[in-house]
């Protein structure tokens, strides 16, 4: 039997194959996209890993046409897709090297001419691929392309031929740009121009075509040089059909709107935006069982019939209102339910249990209870505080004897009124139980081992955080650490123990933490951001009073903000190290309207909260000390920030 860890392996779409068509989860919001119906461009946002390209590559011809599927229709071809991917390395090489301006728009619109021609072949002969296809469909042999002699006489006249002679000229290309000196300029096809010369002939010659629109994805956009992002704007701005071009970005990436015309792309008129991860945000825990209850059915088909899935029904469009439709709502339970069994939670409530049982914390929230009738000068016996039938009152008793305005007497009282079965502000549901247990739990675990807060599916969607990339690491780790200790495969679904999950959740998330110094120009710079903002975060968990618990973003209301700390913010939100929300009060005038929250996938690390809860004020200047401070700077700030006074620091920058 296959490992179960194999399952998830795969969390990038590179490394999937093109043609992912019985790999793909219809997504809820896809009968909304209205892609297949499109007049005008449209521009897809979303953050690092949160499936843009697995969509993309979806909605284009190696999916669309798949040699699995066993039967395509009309409909099927009047939306043809064609990917392609921005490569950095490649388009950065047109400029300079003493060859003009327009030589490389030149080079650069040939390079599409060769690239997308390729592909719109290619779709011709995949959708022909088969002898019944080639009955359906057929007439490729007859197909004449004698027209496009005109841009290039050396082109082949049929479309086998074509490809040919267009991926010659891509070599052809690439060797020119590499020896500008000692290799003839070679003759550049007009780019747009011959592409719609090629559409109109295959329309016209293959009736199957005739009413088709060839789209084209451009991927990874913010890739592309400045004036090769103004002929893309262009060509989003005077698309129509039968050719439509697409583009998909992180968020923020937008470097210009300009055309290399007088004009520039406008929102709405010029092209429908669609951001992802916002589509994502409404069921996004449903989705992601479907996605953990496929891979794994897909996987281990012995496992198949035990899950609340059809596979067949995930990959189908025209079936998404059996998984979202107004009469779901038993099926999304069903789902969700599944998925917690395999990844079942330990609330706060459970783990403060686990606490009163467990020696060794047991033995931290004691001396925590000590230590704070120390220092409130109180002669009463800690013991008196905890009691093994009252373990959430218990486990809160240290950070309620660290506040001034509570008095140990009066606590107590409060306690053994809880005792005596008396209701009272200790009660099992009370505001004091609510708004400081799951903070007061993590800080007994905090430095000492793996909150086991950090376990059960709910907390791996929220700490997924809409991202399917961070969704499928935290699942692959968990059941690596799951097969070590349970090394022989069964026919059962797997249940995970809360400890395996907190030990793999943290694992992942130092994994996502370490890589952030390579995103991007600033990755160095977020880098810093993220450490020091999770350093504060962690501090603030630790405080003995717990007055402020579950602290994980901030609102910036001070100061005046220069033109690289915008473009440090931007760039945080472009790769996801943080994302904003709006706020719903403000309380000072001049205070930005959003707040910035730390993504949650930093969390585990840090061993601080995934759920927004509270925020903290920064001024500009702080947060430019975050982003490119020396490392004593950002200690200073870390201390004045976090500790706020206590002194219970501890290592500034540790995250273990």
């Amino acid at each position: 039997m296959q490992p179960i860890p194999e399952a998830f392996s795969k969390n990038r779409s590179e490394e999937q194959a093109d043609d992912n068509w019985s790999s793909f989860i219809v997504p809820p919001f896809y009968s909304g996209l209205t892609i297949k119906q499109q007049t005008k461009a449209f521009v897809i946002v979303g953050g690092r890993g949160c499936g843009k390209t697995t969509l993309l590559k979806y909605l284009c011809y190696p999916s669309q046409f798949s040699v699995h599927r066993s039967t395509l229709g009309d409909s099927d071809l009047r939306h043809i897709g064609l990917y392609w991917r921005a490569d950095t390395n490649f388009l950065n090489s047109f400029a300079g090297g003493g060859v003009e301006k327009e030589v490389w728009r030149s080079a650069f619109e040939h390079l599409l001419a060769c690239e997308l021609g390729a592909e719109i072949i290619r779709s011709l002969l995949l959708l022909n691929a088969s002898a019944l296809r080639s009955a359906q469909f057929g007439g490729v042999e007859n197909v004449d392309l004698s027209a496009l002699l005109d841009f290039d006489p050396d082109l082949g006249r049929t479309p086998e031929d074509l490809l040919r002679s267009l991926v010659q000229r891509q070599r052809r290309l690439a060797t020119w740009i590499n020896n500008l000196d000692a290799v003839p300029r070679p003759l550049m096809l007009p780019g747009t121009v011959f592409l719609a010369e090629l559409v109109r002939a295959l329309r016209e010659q293959l009736p199957y075509l005739a009413s088709s629109t060839f789209a084209v994805f451009v991927d990874e956009y913010e890739n592309m040089r400045i004036e090769q992002q103004k002929l893309i704007n262009g060509l989003l701005k005077h698309g129509k059909s039968p050719l439509l071009f697409n583009i998909a970005m992180k968020r923020n990436a937008w470097v210009t709107r300009d055309t290399l015309g007088n004009e520039a792309i406008e929102a709405i008129s010029d092209y429908n935006e669609i951001d992802i991860e916002e589509k994502l945000e409404k069921g996004f825990d449903r989705f992601a069982a479907e996605l953990l209850l496929f891979r794994l059915a897909e996987h281990r088909q012995d496992l198949a019939p035990l899950l609340p899935i059809s596979s067949e029904v995930l990959r189908a469009p025209e079936k998404l209102s059996l998984r979202y439709g107004p009469d779901a709502d038993d099926y999304g339970r069903s789902v969700i339910a599944a998925a917690e069994r395999m990844l079942p939670r330990v609330n706060e409530s459970e783990a403060a249990a686990r606490i009163m049982s467990t020696p060794q914390l047991r033995s931290v929230l004691r001396e925590r209870v000590e230590d704070a009738l120390k220092a409130r000068g109180s002669n009463l016996n800690p013991n008196d505080f905890l009691d093994d039938d009252h373990p959430e009152a218990s486990v809160i008793i240290p950070a309620l004897l660290s506040r001034e305005r509570e008095t140990p007497a009066d606590i107590l009282k409060e306690f053994s009124r809880l005792k005596s079965g008396k209701p009272g502000r200790l009660a099992p549901g009370s505001d004091l139980i609510g708004n400081n247990l799951f903070g007061c739990v993590n800080q007994i675990y905090l430095g000492r081992r793996n909150s086991i807060l950090f376990s059960g599916f709910d907390a791996v969607t929220l700490i997924a955080k809409h991202n399917i990339r961070h969704l499928l690491e935290l699942v692959h780790r968990i059941f690596i650490r799951y097969q070590e200790i349970n090394p022989g495969e069964e026919s059962v679904l797997p249940v995970v123990d809360a400890e395996i999950q907190a030990a793999a959740m943290r694992e992942a998330s130092e994994t996502v933490f370490k890589k952030v110094k390579g995103r991007g120009t600033y990755g160095p710079q977020l880098h810093t951001l993220v450490e020091t903002l999770g350093s504060i975060f962690r501090a603030r968990h630790r405080q003995r009073r717990q007055s402020e618990p579950e602290t994980n973003h901030f609102t910036v209301s001070r100061g005046v903000p220069t033109e690289t700390l915008r473009i440090y913010l931007t760039e945080a939100e472009k790769w996801s190290a943080l994302y904003t929300v709006s706020q719903t009060k403000m309380k000072d005038e001049g205070v930005y309207a959003v707040d910035y929250v730390l993504n949650p996938i930093f969390a585990p690390y840090f061993q601080i909260s995934f759920r927004k809860k509270r925020s903290i004020p920064l001024s500009f200047e702080q947060l430019q000390v975050m982003f490119e401070g020396s490392q004593d700077a950002r200690a200073l700030l870390v201390r004045d920030l976090g500790a706020r006074g206590e002194h219970q620091m501890g290592d500034l920058f540790e995250g273990a």
